[in-house]
């Protein structure tokens, strides 16, 4: 063999080795870069699992806020329309307030005119007590006058009665007196007499 033989020979055999070489640290190489792509590849998986999860959770979460919010929105509409007929019963009360504020001014006016009215009643109805008391003495004397005028009435009346009962018996004297002497007169004895002239 000659030496160019040898020396390709050679540069052959070097050149296999090399490739051998490099295969074999191509392969662990390869087998090292596996793994770890392996364990970022697990890893990630387990991070997408536990975002996943979290995700999950999140969107639960999310939906329960989402029915506390509906809730929340009923709940409030429900206040505001409360609050709504609140008002309406809180200004009908303040109408109702005022009014019966100015009814009760008015009657405290009018109590203190009634008042003033009532005071000058009561000092008319003193000067009626004193004049009654007046009038009640006055009637009273009056009365004991009426009965005294009532018995001198009386007395008078009986004493008229005594006096017409008198002069009827002496009006019946007279007249039997009368007839007597006419009797007397009318005879011839005593014609001419002075007693007998009107007879």
């Amino acid at each position: 063999m000659s030496a160019i033989g040898r020396r390709l020979d050679l540069g052959l055999v070097l050149v296999v080795v090399i490739a051998v070489v490099g295969t074999a640290g191509a392969t662990v190489f390869y087998q090292d870069a596996t793994g770890e792509l392996q364990r970022q590849n697990d890893d990630v998986r387990a991070e997408n699992a536990a975002l996943e999860a979290q995700l999950n959770q999140t969107r639960t979460a999310l939906q329960q806020n989402r029915s506390r919010i509906q809730e929340l929105q009923q709940t409030l509409r429900t206040r505001t329309e409360d609050v709504d007929q609140v008002a309406t019963e809180l200004n009908r009360t303040d109408e109702q307030l005022d009014a019966t504020e100015q009814r009760l001014s008015d009657a405290r006016d009018q109590l203190a005119e009634n008042q003033d009215r009532i005071d000058e009643l009561e000092d008319e109805n003193e000067a009626l007590r004193d004049e009654i008391d007046v009038l009640e003495t006055n009637v009273s004397d009056l009365a004991d006058d009426r009965e005294r005028l009532r018995d001198r009435r009386d007395e008078l009346e009986a004493n008229v009665t005594d006096l017409e009962t008198r002069i009827e018996e002496l009006e019946t004297a007279n007249d039997a007196m009368e007839r007597n002497l006419q009797r007397l007169c009318s005879d011839d004895e005593n014609a001419g007499k002075p007693a007998c002239e009107e007879y």
